[in-house]
């Protein structure tokens, strides 16, 4: 089932509507990747010609601390997001200080979502690491500490070296999009479906969906989708706030990654795929090193891969307080094993989980399967503190759920175990051919008791029957969202 997602949600449930506030258009998304596949992957099918063409289109910044890799070799190219308005036109500044608060235009550029590819053309292979935009770190080029945000604030080349001082990753490229520019190429591809597991809405950025399942998502409405902050949901009954606005936002943006993705790669329409390329190199910045001969290579040997085989990855980190402002920190040593990952230099260590499973490249959705009001929310904020990434909650086909269930899509069993070991009560472990877009789904059952540490050597899994058993002293109830996604 398909649902148009609309601008403003309508508070007609039971619990009273959020204080108005002015919606602000400062934090912007960080969906650099998105543009930057979209060059790759589709340029190269349609010429060397168009490519000089549309490559010149692009404009330059100047990199010196960039590595300048060619395409031949692997490749880490930093993609992030500009809230500047610097390039609006008049009527797009005027259709986005309408729907919001602009008295912010005039100050520092942050960007908000932080993210790195890294490409290996030889084994057709590429990762993608998210970098929280409130994590703590030394800022390069000054004695202060702050979010790493900040750093854009002062110039690309400090973002750039502070991601090697603090990460140890060495940055060839980059590419910078503005999120008019993502609006256009969304609208491009005539909007993007996506799955939602329960009600949502947002009432700084105005995203609504009205019931769970797909929902199809153009230009705006994408927009309050990708950057919303203050996202809820309504689980067993009511509305919950998400507890992990950025680190959830990260999970959702690498979903809708993956979609854009995966449309895009459909597109065989000449005067779409013109539209497309033409928004999208209109949105974009990139580094002066950066040649169409490496993106011409680049796309020519990566075209084949899936998105679904694109490995979504986010630095591991702690909640900590600095002047009164909640900011995180990084988890070690799992933000250097997530780092070894991204680089692909050495596999995580044995105490990482089953088959060296790290929790950070665990993607999974939470439903509450028992009725019991808040279990989902208990358990994926849990799931989410041990290291896990939530991509979503809300309720199961059924409250009739004695024994918490963990879903897996094909070829993701190692990580469904280590998540089992992980769920106090335990959990049955069942392949689900149908899923995508997560790596699993976690149903709680009526018997679902926490969740404790990742363990080394998981015990095996519990033989409940699958799928939902009557809960005694009533019948299962349906109450909505299936158990994997439909579009």
């Amino acid at each position: 089932m398909h649902t148009r997602a609309t601008p403003l949600p309508a508070w007609d449930d039971h619990t009273p509507a959020p204080t108005r506030a002015p919606k602000r258009w400062r934090r912007r998304l960080g969906l650099g990747a998105l543009a930057f596949t979209l060059v790759v992957v589709l340029v190269t099918g349609l010429g060397y010609a168009y490519l000089k063409y549309r490559f010149s289109q692009i404009t330059r910044v100047a990199c010196p601390d960039c590595g300048n890799k060619g395409a031949g070799g692997p490749m880490t190219v930093l993609v992030v997001g500009s809230d500047s308005r610097a390039d609006l036109s008049a009527s797009d500044a005027a259709h986005f200080c309408a729907k919001a608060d602009c008295s912010d235009q005039a100050g520092p550029n942050h960007s908000d979502s932080i993210m790195l590819i890294h490409a290996d053309p030889a084994q057709k292979k590429a990762t993608v690491l998210s970098i929280p935009r409130d994590l703590n770190v030394p800022i390069a080029n000054s004695t202060r500490r702050d979010r790493i945000n900040t750093a854009f604030s002062v110039n690309i080349d400090t973002l750039v070296a502070t991601i090697n001082q603090n990460f140890g990753i060495k940055i060839d490229h980059f590419v910078i999009v503005d999120f008019v520019g993502f609006r256009s190429i969304v609208n491009s591809l005539g909007g993007i479906d996506v799955y939602f597991p329960s009600q949502a809405r947002d009432l700084m950025s105005g995203l609504h969906v009205a019931q769970a399942g797909c929902a199809h998502l153009e230009g705006d409405n994408a927009l309050g989708y990708v950057r919303s902050r203050h996202y809820q949901y309504f689980e067993a009954g009511r509305w919950h706030d998400d507890p992990y606005s950025d680190l959830s936002r990260i999970q959702r943006q690498q979903d809708f990654i993956r979609r854009v993705m995966r449309k895009s790669l459909t597109v065989r329409n000449p005067l779409t795929a013109n539209a497309l390329i033409g928004n999208a190199v209109h949105a974009v910045k990139i580094d002066n090193q950066l040649s169409q001969g490496d993106i011409l290579h680049l796309g020519q040997r990566l075209r084949s891969l899936s998105p679904d085989a694109v490995e979504m990855l986010t630095i591991p980190t702690s909640p900590i307080t600095v002047g009164g402002a909640d900011e995180l920190k990084m988890r070690q040593p799992q933000a250097a094993q997530t780092i070894q990952q991204f680089l692909q230099e050495a596999a995580p260590s044995a105490g990482t989980g089953s088959a060296g499973v790290l929790p950070s490249s665990v993607r999974l959705r939470v439903l509450n399967g028992s009725g019991i009001k808040g279990q989902a929310t208990t358990a994926a904020t849990k799931l989410q503190e041990a290291g896990f990434g939530v991509a979503g909650s809300g309720d199961a086909d059924s409250f009739g759920y004695r024994t918490s269930v963990v879903r897996y899509g094909p070829g993701q069993e190692s990580k469904a175990r280590v998540v089992a070991s992980t769920i106090v009560g335990g959990a049955e472990v069942k392949e689900d051919p149908t899923l995508k877009d997560v790596d699993l789904v976690v149903v709680t059952g009526s018997d679902f008791a926490g969740v404790s540490a990742p363990a080394v050597a998981p015990t095996p899994p519990t033989t409940a029957p699958g799928g939902p058993q009557a809960t005694p002293g009533g019948p299962p109830q349906n109450t909505g969202a299936p158990a994997h996604p439909t579009c």
